[in-house]
């Protein structure tokens, strides 16, 4: 059986290691619902670029749609022209402005009609995005709002385990209490362990056949001559 004092400081490290997880699990939880948060605001960019797209499709078919009716309206004048005009020379002129007009006429009714289909598809991309971004925003309300309980709960925990730290480590020697602090530090959270297998179990080096003696004895403390964490028997 170890030492009375070592069995406390058994005690003792396994309320630091319960703490040290919870405190992890804590950490963890506020950058997981940052991330949450970009992805919804990257479904938010997406959905308003998909409107910007939309919108100025619109701008240019409305735009080319007035451009539109100023030809026919320039080819209506010329032909109106034609009936006035008494020289051959200057009527194969309007004849031939009348041409160009048509085929400028032409050309903008193809742009138009492609951009209303582009108007088609940027439109089936909004309701897409906007179907995104709500389902983004559904998940993003449930995952925050359990993370925060979960967030909560460990809080408790961590209050409640670091109130019972606080009772076990006055039951430990000061100066004892201070090496193991130093140790728990400087061993990545792991300042007191059992003998196994004629080993250390913290830094797996062979100890000497008095050092198990000794350890197995459970008379005095002992320590790990390579790493200096506190052993104890554990049959």
């Amino acid at each position: 059986m170890p030492l009375p004092e070592v069995e406390d400081l058994i005690a003792l490290q396994e309320l630091d290691q319960r703490i040290a997880t919870l405190e992890a699990a804590a950490r963890a939880i506020p950058p997981l619902i940052q991330e949450l948060e970009s992805r919804l605001q990257a479904s938010r960019s997406a959905r308003e670029a998909a409107r910007e797209v939309h919108a100025q499709l619109e701008k240019t078919r409305r735009l080319k749609e007035g451009e539109l009716k100023q030809v026919e309206e320039q080819a209506k004048e010329k032909q109106a022209r034609l009936w006035e005009i008494r020289k051959n020379e200057e009527y194969s002129a309007v004849l031939k402005e009348i041409e160009l007009l048509k085929a400028k006429r032409s050309a903008l009714e193809e742009e138009i009609l492609l951009l209303f289909d582009q108007i088609e598809e940027a439109t089936r991309t909004v309701a897409a995005r906007e179907g995104d971004l709500r389902e983004r925003e559904t998940e993003f309300a449930r995952l925050r709002g359990a993370k925060e309980v979960e967030l909560t709960r460990l809080q408790q925990e961590v209050a409640e385990f670091t109130g019972q730290r606080a009772g076990q480590a006055r039951r430990i020697d000061a100066g004892l209490l201070q090496s193991y602090s130093r140790l728990l530090k400087s061993r990545g959270g792991l300042a007191v362990v059992p003998a196994k297998d004629g080993s250390c179990s913290g830094c797996f080096v062979a100890l000497t056949p008095q050092a198990q003696t000794e350890v197995r004895k459970g008379e005095v403390l002992m320590t790990c001559a390579n790493c200096q964490r506190i052993l104890y028997w554990k049959g």
